[in-house]
């Protein structure tokens, strides 16, 4: 005999709807903090909704300093849960929130999805989208840090040295009041802040051509234009860049040069190096890529605790 067939109440609408009926969906963290995901930040015409993830102890006092994660991937793949060789990014990122901080992970247009820069525009307005509802996330809206991750490194860096500049062709999406995406300070790990250096680099050519959509040889100005070392004024804020010494995908002197040209603009700029170290932080063995992914998130947890401080140390154009 066949089993009864029980159907669930039903609420129905009146018209087709397109949009998730859940779109929010909070999630306990094993070390603590509640995640709520699946946020969203941005609803573009012809094009996905974008969400992000939101770390915050629920025992936490606000309002708290945020931190801005953009992911690696090479504008190709990955999502605000996908860390490089961390595999568990969403236990680290909660771990970040239980020192004090509002945390988000962000995702962006693929490169398979839109050209550059719409991946710049879309942290600019998760930015914007976080300062607009800081009092609904418990968020001090003048103290904001980004850290990205390859690929997002370069995103992120970018959003730092140029966040006062006219954003041509922004998504639409909610009205953002005029927010700033300016950050106070930038941890960038493993990140191409030259384009034109790194299109030498055959592994990675084609994604840049892909993100370009360059037909052949990309040009130099365009990729200049998107390349954070060359947009470097006095004005940007605190970076911290680190970089594996055996990185051969983006390699260790794309860092070193982009922390030369913060120090001569008079921009603070830490570089932290990591020996025998590549792309991801990987070493030959697991227990070497733990100890460098150790050492690289103490002191990029450190730098935000520096500079995520009183705000009365912000620059006014940054607040």
């Amino acid at each position: 005999m066949a089993a009864v067939v029980v159907i669930p109440d039903l609420e129905v609408a009146d018209h087709l709807v397109a949009d998730d009926p859940q779109p929010e969906r909070e999630v306990r963290v094993p070390t603590g903090p509640v995640a709520v995901t699946d946020v969203t930040y941005a609803t573009i015409p012809g094009y996905r909704p974008l969400h992000l993830d939101l770390y915050r102890d629920p025992a936490a006092q606000g309002p708290l300093p945020l931190v801005v994660f953009v992911h690696a991937g090479g504008y190709v793949v990955a999502n605000p849960r996908a860390g490089g060789s961390l595999l568990n990014l969403p236990a680290v990122l909660a771990n970040l929130a239980q020192r004090g901080y509002v945390v988000a992970s962000i995702e962006y247009r693929l490169s398979g999805e839109a050209a550059f820069p719409a991946q710049l525009h879309d942290l600019q307005n998760a930015i914007r989208f976080l300062r607009v509802n800081a009092q609904r996330f418990g968020i001090d809206a003048a103290r904001v840090a980004t850290w990205g991750m390859s690929a997002g490194a370069q995103l992120a860096a970018l959003d730092a040295v140029s966040c006062n500049a006219p954003i041509a062709g922004a998504p639409t999406g909610p009205d953002l009041g005029g927010e700033s995406a300016c950050v106070r300070g930038f941890v960038g790990w493993f990140g191409p802040y030259d384009l034109n250096a790194q299109m030498l680099n055959a592994a990675n050519s084609s994604h840049i051509r892909k993100l370009f959509r360059c037909d052949g040889a990309c040009s130099p100005a365009t990729l200049a234009a998107a390349s954070p070392i060359e947009q470097v004024h006095a004005g940007a804020p605190p970076m911290l860049l680190i970089h594996g010494t055996d990185d051969r995908l983006a390699l260790p002197s794309q860092s070193r040069a982009f922390e030369q040209r913060l120090r001569a603009a008079g921009v603070p700029a830490e570089l932290l190096l990591i020996p025998a170290v590549g792309h991801g932080f990987i070493g030959v063995t697991p227990a070497v890529t733990r100890d460098a992914l150790r050492q690289a998130l103490g002191a990029t947890f450190e730098f935000f605790d520096r500079v995520c401080g009183d705000t009365r140390a912000l620059p006014s154009d940054a607040r």
